[in-house]
């Protein structure tokens, strides 16, 4: 990890993310205490709370006191709304297959005020826009809506974008999103050619920022209402409330 300009702890936390998506630690498993986490990979004991506490925070591990550090249950698309995960890859986990339909690729030189503001572009800063259709064993389950800073993705083809949108990032452009601000509410999904949908949605709508707050992308996403449920979970009344979408697999 020395070799990397991002800060310790952040390298720290993407690598246990990685850990615990390749599944070396099973939901319900207790994960590495701070004490352990500091040993093996050479860093104080604060950075290793650091790492913990923001785990935890993101979902991906459950503090239980005077006990330790488990790692969470996962069956949702989202484990949590503030955290971020693949589409591509929960889909293949859960047993489906998961497919993608460019519809759109275009290379603008200026967005609408609000998606240029919310990207922190300049006045005639150029965007990308793109559209894709999210599918489940053929199923069409999200429509996508994404516009991205054309600085940041030099030469995306339509080929890069058959696939995850984050390894793209993550692997071609060494991009990776840190934090994601979204609302969710109810709507009726656009209309698409070619695509036979009938159900209310829900649409999430948000940008998604690196470690260092830039933004890297601005989103629309309507996920098929029939296929998808919000739930909101609270373990306490000091806790922060963990949304999550849903998957229902009996549809």
């Amino acid at each position: 990890m020395a070799s990397e300009t991002r800060p310790i702890h952040e390298q720290l936390i993407r690598l246990c993310q990685e850990e615990l998506e390749a599944g070396r630690w099973q939901p319900g498993q207790q994960f590495p205490s701070e004490r352990d986490l500091a040993a093996r990979h050479g860093v104080s004991r604060a950075t290793a709370n650091k790492v913990l506490s923001k785990l935890a925070s993101e979902g991906w591990l459950e503090m239980r006191k005077g006990i330790g550090c488990f790692v969470a249950e996962r069956p949702t698309l989202f484990t949590s709304l503030r955290r971020i995960e693949s589409f591509t890859v929960f889909a293949s986990e859960q047993g489906y297959r998961p497919s993608t339909r460019l519809v759109e690729l275009e290379a603008r030189q200026t967005a609408s005020d609000h998606v240029s503001a919310a990207l922190g572009l300049p006045a005639g800063g150029r965007v990308i826009s793109m559209k894709r259709l999210r599918l489940i064993d053929n199923d069409p389950v999200i429509l996508e809506e994404r516009w991205l800073p054309a600085a940041l993705y030099p030469r995306l083809g339509r080929r890069e974008l058959e696939g995850s949108f984050y390894q793209l990032c993550r692997e071609r452009y060494g991009l990776i999103v840190q934090r994601e601000e979204a609302e969710v509410r109810a709507a009726i999904a656009p209309a698409w050619p070619g695509v036979a949908w009938t159900a209310p949605a829900l649409r999430l709508e948000g940008v998604g920022f690196d470690s260092k707050g830039q933004p890297l992308w601005y989103q629309v996403l309507h996920y098929r209402g029939d296929r998808f449920t919000l739930s909101n979970v609270v373990e306490s009344a000091a806790a922060v409330p963990r949304l999550a979408l849903n998957l229902n697999s009996n549809c």
